[in-house]
């Protein structure tokens, strides 16, 4: 029909039979985001797969309660990008960039921007900064061999696998977004959320400047 049931009550005067119903319609297309998730697999180091899951938001590497740095091999595409000694890593989506990965550092992504965030969780490292990939990478992570002790992974903060030395896991892009209505659009929605949850930006405005006469 095009429409859209956003609401719906029903009421009957006292001592009547007759039902008055009342349903509000919603003007069609109703806009819809797509929401990347990313597609996560744990890989034991004898190439047996430990668990597989999907995650909305990040996807978190950490050293649990060890008190050692974790230490972490990092491949994009198969390539070795370098050895993180940290806390931990954190890979986000742009729905989670305003998440755990923006308190350690790392960017605020627009929701429609087709990338993945890896941002380090104190790094042992001042030269390490987060970075942008392209939805199209395929990041892998392996606790490396000379680490101190194992770590640990988590999924949205709920899920957790232990990773051992030599153990594997693969990151990327989930062929299965999450579908999300709209209330005014993708950037309004945002900027709406920013300014509602972080205050973004917001300050007094500075007074106009005034010249004295005759300067």
């Amino acid at each position: 029909s095009g429409t859209a049931a956003a609401d719906s009550s029903s009421s009957s005067s006292p001592g009547s039979s007759e039902k008055t119903t009342t349903t509000t319609t919603l003007p069609a297309p109703w806009p819809v985001s797509l929401r990347m998730r990313l597609r996560c697999v744990v890989v034991a180091s004898n190439s047996t797969e430990v668990a597989r899951h999907e995650a909305l938001n990040e996807v978190v590497i950490d050293r649990g309660e060890s008190p050692f740095l974790s230490a972490v091999d990092c491949f994009c595409n198969d390539e070795h990008l370098t050895t993180v000694q940290a806390d931990g890593l954190i890979v986000a989506t742009p729905t989670g960039s305003t998440a755990y990965s923006l308190a350690a550092g790392g960017p605020m992504l627009h929701p429609s921007s087709p990338s993945i965030v890896l941002t380090p969780i104190c790094a042992h490292s001042l030269s390490f900064r987060p970075i942008v990939f392209p939805d199209s990478a395929n990041l892998t992570f392996q606790i490396d061999d000379l680490a101190r002790d194992d770590a640990w992974v988590t999924f949205d903060g709920r899920k957790k696998v232990r990773l051992e030395r030599g153990d594997f896991l693969h990151v990327s892009a989930s062929p299965h977004p999450i579908p999300t209505l709209l209330r005014f659009g993708n950037t309004a929605d945002w900027f709406n959320a920013l300014k509602g949850a972080f205050q973004f930006n917001q300050r007094p405005r500075q007074k106009p400047l005034v010249l004295p006469e005759g300067s």
